[in-house]
């Protein structure tokens, strides 16, 4: 069941968009939901990792699919089922970049997380997308 979908567009590098996206550790030094962050390996399809939100309880994930530059798709589970999250970086002809992340569910509390969860998630994902533009600009600035 398809939970949200978020998505910016900012003028960027989408190689530098990706870098810094894809750098699961850092995460918490630019994005205000995450407090912590680890991959165990590379970004590639298999890896496993562990994040937690602020304010809430943290959670395992695997990467499934990696599209180099592109996207990435990574689940997490849940009781009786799974998240799947989809993360995309679209270059665009005008210097732009299309930045964009989803989430779906499958399993059986799949209703119960779109009622009580899926705004919430929502929100923190604008917001970590507009903080990924500032430390992109910010990156982009200092080279």
């Amino acid at each position: 069941m398809f939970l949200f979908q978020c998505e910016t567009t900012f003028e960027a590098d989408p190689a530098l968009v990706w870098k810094i996206w894809t750098d699961v550790a850092a995460w918490p030094q630019w994005d205000p939901s995450r407090e912590i962050a680890q991959l165990d390996g590379d970004l590639v399809a298999g890896s496993s990792g562990w994040a937690k939100r602020r304010g809430a309880l943290g959670g395992s994930f695997t990467i499934t699919a990696v599209t180099p530059g592109r996207r990435w798709v990574a689940e997490s589970p849940i009781p009786s089922g799974k998240l799947i999250f989809d993360h995309s970086v679209e270059p665009l002809a005008d210097g732009r970049v299309r930045v964009s992340k989803s989430a779906d569910a499958e399993g059986g509390f799949v209703v119960l997380l779109r009622v009580m969860l899926a705004a919430r998630m929502c929100r923190d994902t604008a917001d970590s997308l507009a903080a990924l533009e500032q430390e992109v600009g910010l990156q982009q600035s200092c080279r």
